[in-house]
């Protein structure tokens, strides 16, 4: 690839505590078009109230530039004077959004700034009056970018429902790292061992997975959970973890880096979601050639097919994802099998390099348009 060495862009992101899935997919794209010859940085809007540092540390590992503020009331003058500076300093000719409070700042200051403004939907969780706030914020919003970037197809046909015309929808999927080799398990130690990934918050629905193992605890399987993230129901998943008898059987780290570690220490990984976008977390685990259990909502099964590369379960359906993970545990032939098929189908369509090129086009596109 030979992309144009004027090509500017800023990403510019609202998070709490050390960032998630798009955090990894926007640092790695940053790092990767700066080889590549364009300039790529960041604007982090942060809380003050969370532990951030693990995303300026990740940053820094991958030598990106990362501007920040930090919300401390709904309308912050600010982080708009930062945001501003920050424009004028960079003159940055493509600002990429990805949620609505990003988006916003990007078109309010597009009034004294020239930029094209490039958006991703990561989705919504609409199960409140303040998401469904955010929900109708950001569907106004969309509808300003240049362009918008759906990571499935289910979400660019969610997009056109929102009223986002077609011809500014680009379906790209997130892509993962797939040069390195699959993880050589460690021994099993007698426990089907099972890994979540993620923030710990209701849409994500951890607390199914913990329904999931008391189940496969009441039918004679020994099990080991690490629930590997923070958010705001740490503390119910605790609570419900020790009300369920199962202190001996599931973990709770926190914040983990070094994900590839605890693919190499688990038999699968559990994405038990509510909703979902395209979940990094198993495109990870597809790479590293583990076996993935999900339920079939949102891109996902879009990324994997039921009984070849993973399995699907309904969602909110613990019993049903009990069934799939014993599933796994007395088949490992099976569970071998479909590691191998997702690892090779991870590798054909959700390549980490054919991302970047797809949006090294995208953004020509839109510059060329404007």
């Amino acid at each position: 690839m030979n992309p144009d060495t004027a090509l500017s862009i800023l990403h510019v992101r609202t998070v709490r505590g050390s960032g998630g899935g798009p955090d990894k997919g926007i640092l790695a794209s940053c790092q990767r078009l700066r080889q590549l010859g364009c300039r790529a940085d960041a604007f982090y809007v942060l809380d003050r109230r969370s532990d951030y540092q693990p995303l300026l540390d990740a940053a820094r590992a991958k030598g990106v530039d990362v501007h920040t503020a930090f919300e401390d009331r709904p309308v912050c003058l600010d982080t708009l004077r930062r945001f501003h500076r920050c424009l004028v300093r960079g003159r940055y000719r493509i600002v990429h959004v990805h949620e609505y409070k990003s988006a916003a700042l990007g078109q309010l200051l597009r009034l004294c700034r020239s930029y094209r403004v490039v958006a991703t939907a990561h989705g919504y969780n609409r199960t409140s009056r303040r998401e469904l706030l955010y929900y109708g914020l950001d569907r106004l919003l969309l509808r300003q970018a240049d362009a918008v970037v759906a990571p499935s197809r289910q979400m660019a046909d969610e997009l056109r429902r929102r009223g986002v015309p077609a011809p500014r929808i680009r379906i790209i999927p997130n892509g993962v790292d797939c040069s390195g080799p699959m993880v050589q398990p460690i021994g099993r130690n007698g426990r089907l061992r099972l890994l979540y990934l993620g923030r710990l918050s209701p849409e994500k629905d951890p607390l199914n997975l913990i329904d999931a193992a008391a189940h496969l605890k009441s039918r004679g399987v020994a099990v080991e959970v690490t629930i590997a993230g923070d958010g705001p129901q740490r503390d119910v998943l605790a609570a419900e973890t020790r009300r369920r008898g199962l202190d001996n059987a599931v973990r709770l780290p926190g914040f983990v880096s070094d994900v590839r570690s605890l693919l190499a220490r688990t038999d699968a990984l559990v994405c038990p979601s509510r909703t979902e976008c395209m979940p990094n977390a198993i495109l990870e685990a597809m790479a590293a050639g583990v076996p993935v259990v999900a339920t079939a909502v949102g891109g996902v099964p879009e990324m994997i097919r039921h009984g070849r590369d993973g399995l699907l379960c309904p969602p909110q359906n613990a019993e049903a994802l009990a069934d799939a993970l014993r599933q796994l545990d007395r088949q490992p032939d099976l569970a071998r099998s479909l590691a191998r098929s997702a690892r090779r189908r991870v590798i054909e369509e959700f390549s980490f390099e054919r991302h970047i090129r797809d949006m090294l086009d995208l953004y020509r596109r839109v510059l060329e348009s404007s």
